[in-house]
């Protein structure tokens, strides 16, 4: 019972600190001062969930350099206490106030006030009530995750553990918060009560693990033996296990959460809990406070900003991935990794890294090393789609699956692709360059390195694309092997040798760019449409300077995080799909009198 010990004793240091805020507040001076000010109001200050929160608004405070002030509560129920922290902001005059509100309905008068003093107000993580809102005639902008969803999420879990059949039992968030209904709902969505799972009882508890150990006490006192104690956050969970183990239960009985708190982690990780979800709450205040200076500005912010989330579970902990890529001096490639070490921290997986540097041997003997650790799956990103075939059949020998990333195997046998549609890619920069030159002029063509599924499919779709405009030309097709000094070099000497053409495409920016290095030296006032392909940086930043006509966007950072969920899907019994998409988007300079 130490935790529910440790858990009151915060809440009393938290009561006295807040106490001590209100007193500050209320004895300082009112106005102008603080019209500068954006204040954070969470809930309570005791739930790790909020020091994520509070991390992320501080985060991005710190770097656009805005006064920041944050309160909160003892406990997450003082809806009373939480709108006398408004009313005392709104009498100081701060600027803008970012709020999580502890009851959907009851704070929307007290925000609408608000709104009435000029004060900009956000609404993050719980949304206020629609229809309190439309009562008072206001509109709040929302930052937050489809919790329903998430919900759902752990619901079909369950399910899918027990085999579609058995009894559970809720505990819920507080009534009146539409973060709990909405649990609520996705857990009996996702749960399919009634078609061989039965709800045997539920109860709220308040978010809080003092709650939730007494009232899983009664429940399964009452109506035990369960299945699993499914529960609508971090907090109630552990008070659900603390008291299956009271009970001599722990282990015995799935127990679920919401939050991905830290101390959940280290549970699942003993095998007393078995799932929870993340929703990003540092990302959400982060976002919430962004849209605050935003408005702050007299900017345009959306209504809605829907914030993501994911299922955590217990089977991807402790597991090792090894990740084989072609060459980290890329940024594309670099990114993948950081998307891919990001979402593995979060699943709990033991990412094992190894840069081949654009070796086909490197990469090979890189695979085989990483072999020898006995890894629980392996992602490739291939140097050479043709070469790598060897390695994957040492993987499909050793029984590891393999997973492959962005470039695709020529051969062996991998249970997942993740990439671009980089056809469609290719028939985007044809698009492009077609619309500007009005489907008339003399094409230059940059291939990648030959052998690599990426030059083959770009330069595919390509010249599908371009085959419907006959009186665009390819008057050069040249291999620049994805590399940006090759391409300069190679295009400064078709120019010493006098060519001349009206649109260039490359298969990746690093190329593109090397061909804008060797322009910009020459000069000139007339510039050929040039696009590339990836949106680095460096490229995305000629966009917007208008050196760079376009570049096709992929998103190397969600490679690596799919990746990572299709390895934690495949250790939870779920195969991936054998094709998986990652969107593609054209980003485009606005037209120039020198474009052709």
């Amino acid at each position: 019972m130490t935790s529910i010990l440790s858990d009151h004793f915060r809440r009393c240091v938290a009561a006295l600190w807040l106490w001590a805020v209100l007193l500050a507040a209320a004895a300082a001076p009112a106005g102008a001062a603080n019209s500068g000010k954006v204040a954070l109001v969470m809930k309570a200050l005791s739930n790790p969930y909020c020091y994520k929160m509070e991390a992320g608004v501080r985060q991005y405070a710190k770097e656009t350099g805005i006064a920041l002030e944050i309160f909160g509560l003892i406990r997450a129920t003082h809806v009373t206490h939480q709108i006398g922290i408004v009313e005392n902001l709104i009498s100081r005059g701060y600027g803008a106030i970012i709020i999580a509100p502890v009851d959907s309905r009851q704070l929307v008068t007290v925000c609408a006030k608000a709104l009435g003093r000029g004060i900009v107000v956000v609404n993050i993580d719980d949304p206020l009530d629609p229809q309190a809102l439309a009562a008072q005639r206001v509109e709040i902008p929302y930052v937050g995750p489809d919790n329903q969803r998430g919900a759902a999420l752990v619901g079909a879990y369950v399910r899918e553990r027990l085999g579609g059949k058995g009894r559970v039992i809720l505990l819920d968030g507080p009534r009146g918060t539409v973060s709990a209904e909405d649990r609520r709902a996705g857990l009996l969505e996702g749960l399919g009560v009634g078609d061989g799972v039965t709800l045997a009882a539920s109860e709220c508890a308040d978010w809080h693990t003092a709650d939730a150990v007494g009232a899983a006490m009664r429940l399964l006192q009452a109506h035990g033996p369960v299945d699993a104690i499914l529960c609508a956050n971090d907090n109630m969970a552990m008070g659900a296990y603390l008291a299956l183990e009271l009970r001599g239960q722990a282990g015995k009985v799935l127990v679920t959460g919401y939050d991905n708190t830290q101390a959940i982690r280290s549970e699942m990780r003993n095998g007393n809990i078995h799932a929870t979800v993340e929703q990003h709450p540092d990302f959400m205040g982060r976002i919430g406070l962004e849209l605050a200076l935003r408005r702050l500005r007299g900017e345009w912010v959306p209504a809605r900003v829907q914030t993501p989330v994911a299922l955590i579970t217990a089977e991807s902990f402790d597991r090792t991935v090894g990740l084989s890529v072609s060459n980290l001096g890329n940024w594309f490639f670099g990114a993948l990794v950081d998307g891919a070490r990001q979402r593995a921290e979060l699943l709990g997986i033991t990412l094992v890294v190894r840069d081949a540097s654009k070796s086909d041997a490197a990469q090979l003997r890189d695979i085989s090393e990483m072999l020898n650790m006995r890894p629980d799956l392996l992602l490739v990103n291939p140097v050479n789609s043709q070469t790598v075939v060897p390695a994957i059949d040492l993987a499909n020998r050793a029984k590891v699956p393999v997973i492959s990333l962005d470039r695709r195997c020529a051969g062996g046998r991998v249970i997942s692709h993740i990439g671009s549609d980089n056809t469609a890619g290719g028939r985007m920069a044809a698009d492009v360059i077609s619309r500007r030159l009005q489907g008339s002029g003399r094409i230059v063509e940059f291939e990648g390195t030959p052998g690599t599924s990426a030059a083959q499919e770009r330069g595919e779709g390509f010249n599908q694309a371009l085959a419907a405009h006959p009186a665009l030309k390819i008057v050069v097709r040249e291999t620049a092997n994805f590399d940006r000094q090759y391409a300069r070099q190679q295009i400064e000497a078709r120019l010493a040798e006098g060519l001349a053409f009206d649109g260039l495409f490359a298969h990746n920016d690093e190329m593109i760019l090397g061909v804008l290095d060797a322009l910009a030296a020459r000069g000139g006032s007339v510039r050929p449409v040039l696009v590339g392909f990836d949106a680095t940086p460096e490229a995305v930043q000629a966009v917007r300077d208008g050196r760079l006509s376009a570049t096709i966007a992929q998103q190397p950072a969600r490679m690596g995080e799919l990746a990572l969920e299709c390895a934690a899907a495949y250790f939870r019994g779920t195969p991936p799909a054998a094709d998986i998409a990652v969107k593609l988007e054209v980003l485009e300079a606005a037209p120039t009198p020198s474009t052709p």
